[in-house]
Parts: structure tokens; C-alpha cells; sequence
């Protein structure tokens, strides 16, 4: 999981959700005839949907558009972070959505929703608001997690982001092996002043799935300690994780700047 750029949807699509939400606000609780009103319009509002989707693809990390939460597979869910069962008044509310995959989505947190006593604060990451490596520490030599916040510990659990039958931690392990042949390609472009081939190279690590393996590879490669931290890591690789260069082009830094289109 990384921090993800939350956009600006088109005006005629926040219009129409601003409509929908007064309509469901209409609405009694009570009764349970605010929550079917809500899924009768979400199911029926293909066009927002569509539209709501557009951005999310733009948002999601790698080229075939990840999944926000588990970042290995192709997101195909528009999710609710906060349920509808829990809120239906956030059906159609712009901070509440997210773009996950199927199992993230319907296997594994489904109707799932859980705050903190304390802060009512909710106990899952959302990567728009939060910060994940604040919540979550990658094993790069094991590919598995460890929670470091209760978040953390409750999102790895929900989540099941250490599940072997998800095949998350066999395909983080595989990334970090591919991530470190084009590092390689990046460096030697570097030092020959190959810049489409430095170029190349860039593109291959921002479109990849799996995209927090390389911002925990980014991270932890500054940490003191991290010699030892990562003494499985190739010298060279090591080296070239600490690039300046390197670590501005693909670095995401937290919290997010609005992109030159968003701020005009």
C-alpha cells in the first residue's frame, strides 16, 4: 500500500453526486429505507459510476491501474471505505471511494468497519488521508508486513495482506527481484548519460504492480541501520537506492503535492 493522490472529479459528475446525496439525506434511517434508497440509486447511476471510475484508474498506482489497497492486482471495484451499511449518506460522497480488487474488496473487508474508541478514528488505512509506512513496516527479504499502529496491525489483518493464498507475499518477492534488474538498466543509463534509457527505466518502476515494494525499497534504504537492515541487497543496488536522481523521479513523498493540473 502507498499514499495515493487523491483528484478532482469532473463538475457535472460532483453535481450529480451532490444531488443523489440529498436525495438519500431525505430519506429515514430508522426504517432501513435510507440504505435501499442508496443501493437503488448506486445501481442505477451508471454514468457516475463511469465517471467516478475514469478517475480512480488515474489515481490507482501502476500502468493497469492496482488495486488501493493490496497493490498486486488490477482494480476492478469502485470501494466504499466506509460501507454504505455503516453510512449511507457516503454513498456517493468523493472522499469515500477508493479503487480496490475483488478480493480486497468482497472476500476480505466487504461490510467490515471498526474506529478507535478513543479518536473514532477508523481502524483500516485509507491511503488518500494516510500515510501507510507510517502504519505498516515491509519484510523486503520475507515480502511480508508488520503492523507498527494498531491501524496497521487491523489492516493487515482485514485485509489478510500476509495471506499466503493471496499470493501477495510470493508476488512482492518476485517484484523485488525485478525491481532490482531495472535499477540496474537505470544505473548503468546514468552513468552514460542515456537519457531514454534512464527514461525507460523509470517507466518500468512507476508502472508495476506491486508499487510498494519499491517505495519500502526507497524508504528503508536512508534508515540508519539500513546496511544491515538490508544486507541481502547488492552493494550496487544499495548505491543506486540512495541516488538523488533516482529517488526525486520516483519518490512519493507524504504529504502528497496537488499535480500542476489539480492546482491550476
Amino acid at each position: 500500500m502507498i499514499p495515493i493522490q487523491r483528484l478532482s472529479l469532473p463538475q457535472a459528475v460532483t453535481a450529480r453526486m451532490a444531488v443523489l446525496t440529498e436525495r438519500i439525506g431525505l430519506r429515514d434511517t430508522a426504517s432501513g429505507l435510507r440504505k435501499k434508497y442508496a443501493d437503488n440509486l448506486w445501481n442505477e447511476e451508471a454514468d457516475v459510476k463511469r465517471g467516478l471510475r475514469e478517475v480512480l484508474l488515474k489515481m490507482a498506482p501502476g500502468v493497469l491501474g492496482c488495486c488501493m489497497y493490496c497493490g498486486g492486482f488490477t482494480a476492478t471495484d469502485i470501494e466504499h471505505f466506509e460501507p454504505r451499511e455503516h453510512d449511507a449518506l457516503k454513498t456517493f460522497f468523493w472522499p469515500n471511494h477508493l479503487l480496490a480488487c475483488g478480493p480486497c474488496n468482497s472476500t476480505y473487508k466487504r461490510h467490515w468497519w471498526e474506529c478507535d474508541e478513543e479518536t473514532g478514528e477508523p481502524l483500516l488505512i485509507d491511503p488518500t488521508r494516510d500515510d501507510p509506512f507510517d502504519h505498516l513496516l515491509l519484510n523486503l527479504r520475507e515480502g511480508k508486513y508488520r503492523g507498527e499502529t494498531d491501524r496497521g496491525r487491523t489492516t493487515i489483518n482485514v485485509l489478510a495482506l500476509n495471506l499466503p493464498e493471496r499470493r501477495l507475499v510470493a508476488g512482492r518477492k518476485i517484484a523485488r527481484l525485478n525491481i532490482r534488474s531495472v535499477v540496474r538498466d537505470w544505473g548503468r543509463a546514468w552513468q552514460q548519460g542515456d537519457a531514454e534509457a534512464q527514461r525507460d527505466a523509470l517507466d518500468v518502476l512507476k508502472g508495476q504492480p506491486f508499487a510498494d515494494v519499491w517505495q519500502a525499497m526507497l524508504r528503508q534504504a536512508v534508515l540508519p541501520g539500513a546496511a544491515l537492515v538490508m544486507s541481502d541487497e547488492p552493494p550496487e543496488i544499495l548505491s543506486l537506492l540512495r541516488n538523488e536522481e533516482l529517488r526525486a523521479a520516483t519518490l512519493i513523498q507524504f504529504p502528497l503535492q496537488p499535480t500542476t493540473a489539480e492546482a491550476t
